[in-house]
């Protein structure tokens, strides 16, 4: 048996103290506890997500707007005394947006329900005395006869008119009304949460940024800030290609369902506004609201509302929509298309965020693992700004 005479071995074989016990323990962890900690975390982010339940979409709808709002709040900043502009800021977005969305729509939903109630008892006279033929039909150039007999026979006949409405089920349209009735409900008391939310990613932002910025690079490495890039992208481009532009599509054709004389424009113009913002559904809307404006009466306001809305419609979805949705990140509109119809299926509305989203991050994905110089593309979206 030997004894060292190294100062650093003996110290290490004399008894520890109590300051010796206290010291803390080395840092250095190993392969193991790396997975480990891994799994613990996932596990608790999975735990967590799923304990949110139904908020889990005031959540999303939280970070989407936080991501649309955030250039708004950085101009803002640079234009408003620093002095409580922390709680100032964030509060004056968030107001705006209830303004201009919450309150607006609320009252649009109000006037359409009304107008709903319009339409229900115009249903019920219709069905008790048949809907009377229209003038337009005795100057149609041909096939007037067959249409005339086919109107007399369901529509203008009382007998053929509740033949017609039996067919339709109107128990389990009422149904579907209640649903819709209980989904409005729950869609405002997300929008409130997702609100509340909202202040509070804009009151953190720059922190919750770098700590986003921070983790995306240790777990991702380089292609993480790309990551970041394509999903900032697609729900700013989702934002502006789907919401702004269905709502302006609306817009414009609401005012020629004024013009036509439609019944109950309100609700027609609600109706279209949101069956635009899912490419290629708003045409259907258009061309039964110009059936609807054919049924009371005028023909040719019918034709003129339904083309020059098929118009705004295809130069909605063919020049507008692919530059706003897909130009900033380069993602082709036929992905963008799959993601917004795939995403609304799955995800429902918020879908329609969410789609872009996943559908950008596997083009990306796409592009890096197939492209011959992937390490030059790599370094080129990293320093986009």
């Amino acid at each position: 048996m030997t004894f060292s005479s190294d100062p650093a071995s003996t110290a290490s074989c004399l008894p520890q103290t109590e300051a010796d016990l206290s010291a803390p323990l080395p840092t250095r962890r190993t392969r193991f506890q790396y997975w480990a900690q891994g799994a613990l975390a996932l596990a608790i982010a999975a735990l967590a997500i799923f304990t949110l339940g139904r908020f889990r979409l005031s959540l999303i709808w939280g970070g989407v707007l936080a991501i649309v709002c955030w250039p708004i709040m950085q101009w803002l900043a640079g234009k408003w005394s620093p002095k409580h502009a922390a709680l100032i800021l964030p509060g004056t977005i968030v107001a705006g947006i209830a303004m201009i969305f919450v309150i607006p729509s609320a009252f649009l939903i109000g006037a359409a329900a009304s107008e709903a109630q319009d339409g229900a008892k115009w249903l019920r006279e219709a069905g008790e005395t048949g809907i009377p033929e229209p003038a337009w039909l005795s100057r149609l150039p041909w096939g007037k006869a067959q249409i005339e007999n086919w109107w007399q026979a369901n529509l203008s006949n009382p007998n053929g008119m509740e033949a017609l409405v039996h067919k339709l089920r109107p128990e389990e349209a009422l149904t579907t009304v209640e649903h819709v009735g209980h989904g409005v409900a729950n869609t405002v008391v997300i929008l409130c949460f997702a609100l509340l939310i909202l202040f509070f990613l804009l009151r953190s932002g720059n922190e919750v940024i770098d700590r986003l910025n921070l983790l995306t690079e240790r777990l991702f490495g380089p292609r993480g800030r790309m990551a970041q890039h394509q999903v900032v992208g697609a729900v700013r481009g989702a934002m502006a290609g789907l919401v702004l532009v269905g709502l302006g599509e609306g817009a414009l054709l609401g005012v020629a369902y004024l013009i036509a004389g439609a019944p109950q424009p309100l609700l027609l113009t609600l109706f279209t506004a949101l069956a635009s913002m899912i490419p290629m559904v708003g045409g259907f809307a258009v061309v039964l609201c110009a059936l609807l404006i054919m049924i009371k009466g005028s023909l040719g306001a019918g034709i003129a509302v339904a083309t020059f809305g098929l118009i705004i419609m295809f130069l909605a979805d063919h020049f507008i929509r692919p530059v706003l949705i897909g130009g900033s990140i380069r993602l082709p509109f036929v992905w963008v298309l799959l993601g917004i119809l795939g995403g609304l299926e799955s995800w429902g509305l918020c879908g329609l965020f969410v789609g872009p989203v996943l559908m950008a991050l596997a083009h990306q994905i796409w592009r890096l693992g197939s492209g011959r110089a992937a390490g030059v593309m790599e370094l080129t979206q990293i320093r986009k700004p």
